[in-house]
């Protein structure tokens, strides 16, 4: 459905859980037989005006069966959505420790937890989320086992707010690896914003490239990716290494663990936030 959308000029596309069809934040109608049949609400954005093109794009998904209901099509008000998202982000508590700060914000003077800058672009990470929270807080427990301090690999960095908080707790250096160019520009800006540029490095080469191995693993992804990449992480990992999996469905938590367990990764504890879990497997 996506690629179709797409490849017809769409310039974005939000996917809504049916829980959400009650809430204001955006007006479409849906029928009666779509409500009943549980499926997902996708929204598709458009640029152009042209109503006979998308009706006819609409009736093309309809013959497919790719949609449970008539798509409607409706004219918005072009607006500069993550401007105004940005109106509204604040600081934020990322852990019991840590605050998340908008780089146009300060601390209060009062203040002694640490204060994390982060400009929010284009990358996954803001602490406002379930799953980065609970990764936020595995990684400071993890690093706070560590006499030392660790090199860490830090994959689907997004915004960088992992890597960035693993140095300012006591990590060294960091490898943090996206595959998406716009999130990369994001957490170089953000390293920049906390004076960690030096210590982490950012790029877009893939998991299975690496070669070095590492004591601390954290990925905060989604569970289809992480039971992919099961078996190079047991790579990656040093013996007695840890890794810290989040991005994972409450549901999902069980195969993902058997997958992870063939592999000498046991799960040693896990969180739930919501609908979210993580959770801390060790390389025995």
């Amino acid at each position: 459905m996506e690629e179709l959308l797409y490849a017809a000029g769409c310039t974005g596309i939000w996917d809504h859980l049916l829980d959400d069809c009650g809430t204001k934040a955006w007006s479409v109608d849906i029928n009666d037989s779509f409500m009943a049949s549980g499926e997902a609400l996708l929204t598709a954005y458009f640029t152009v005006r042209d109503q006979p093109r998308l009706a006819e794009l609409a009736l093309q998904l309809e013959a497919l069966d790719l949609v449970a209901a008539t798509p409607r099509l409706e004219l918005i008000q072009d607006e500069d959505w993550l401007d105004n998202w940005r109106q509204n982000f604040t600081i934020t508590e990322l852990t019991d420790n840590t605050l998340v700060v908008p780089t146009w914000e300060e601390l209060p003077a009062a203040e002694t937890r640490l204060g994390l800058r982060i400009y929010p672009g284009q990358g996954f990470g803001t602490g406002t989320h379930e799953t980065t929270r609970l990764a936020a807080a595995f990684l400071e427990q993890e690093l706070g086992r560590t006499l030392n301090p660790a090199t860490l690999l830090d994959v689907g960095t997004g915004s960088g707010i992992l890597a960035i908080l693993a140095i300012k707790r006591g990590a060294e250096r960091v490898l943090a690896l996206d595959i998406d160019a716009d999130a990369l520009v994001n957490a170089r800006e953000n390293c920049s914003h906390n004076l960690v540029s030096e210590q982490i490095v950012l790029a877009d080469t893939q998991v299975t490239q690496i070669a070095e191995k590492y004591p601390l693993i954290v990925a905060n992804i989604i569970a289809p990716v992480l039971r992919q990449l099961a078996p190079e992480f047991s790579r990656l990992l040093t013996p007695g290494g840890r890794l810290i999996l989040s991005g994972i469905l409450v549901e999902q938590l069980s195969e993902l663990t058997d997958v992870y367990a063939e592999l000498g990764l046991v799960i040693q504890e896990s969180k739930v936030s919501g609908e979210w879990t993580a959770c801390v497997c060790k390389f025995s």
